[in-house]
């Protein structure tokens, strides 16, 4: 598969995946426009623009995690298939299951991934008494921190993202994809700390939700079909 296919997929996974995020996890950017200390500055504008600033903050703190835990997911995946015989492809079509499973997740249709996310939440046990030492926000620093924090959540939605890192062959590339994953869940994170009512409502609906998942478990059956069909013929 080649390596600009993965970014597209990795920047849809981000984009499509980020709808179900806002139903979910919208709370969280929502809680983090509200943990900024008021605005002292009267102009509206003013606020808009700060609250921007901000929100751009967190979401390279995230972006920064998702690179660093994708770069250690390719160098995983590098090692386990170094001398295995087709190893590469199999990774791949581990891939494309996720993404299916990912498309169920994000319709609503079978919340399978959930149980991931039970998983993570031992790792976020340790995590979150920090976060809330950074709180309330009132510097870029401390913005740059809990976005990095932030990162490490357990959602099935990053999970799913990180295993098809695992099957891009290396460490940089792995990083790479999960930057893309970051960059695509751009729109509706930021969105949601500024326009949260319209976006939700958007996010929330059975119809766009429904698109999103079908969307991505059609693409997740083609990566699979094209990495068992030559298999098929041998």
């Amino acid at each position: 598969m080649d390596f600009t296919y993965s970014i597209i997929s990795a920047l849809a996974i981000g984009f499509l995946g980020s709808l179900h995020c806002v139903g979910m996890c919208g709370g969280i950017s929502g809680a983090l426009a509200t943990a900024l200390k008021p605005a002292t500055s009267p102009s509206a504008m003013a606020d808009v623009s700060r609250r921007l600033a901000y929100q751009f903050m967190y979401s390279t703190g995230r972006l920064f995690s998702y690179a660093i835990a994708g770069g250690i997911a390719g160098f995983l995946g590098e090692t386990i298939t170094s001398g295995m015989p087709h190893g590469m492809s199999y990774l791949r079509t581990f891939a494309g299951i996720m993404l299916v499973l990912v498309g169920l997740y994000v319709s609503g249709w079978w919340m399978i991934l959930s149980k991931l996310e039970r998983v993570g939440t031992i790792l976020w046990k340790r995590i979150a008494p920090i976060t809330r030492q950074l709180m309330p926000v009132d510097t870029y620093p401390k913005a740059l921190a809990l976005g990095a924090l932030w990162g490490w959540l357990p959602c099935g939605l990053v999970y799913s993202a990180l295993s098809w890192s695992i099957g891009s062959g290396s460490t940089i590339n792995g990083a790479l994809l999960m930057l893309y994953f970051g960059i695509g869940t751009l729109p509706a994170m930021i969105g949601v700390g500024l326009f949260a009512n319209i976006l939700s409502d958007i996010a929330r609906s059975k119809a766009m939700r429904s698109l999103a998942g079908l969307s991505l478990m059609i693409y997740g059956v083609w990566i699979i079909w094209g990495h068992i069909q030559p298999h098929m013929h041998h």
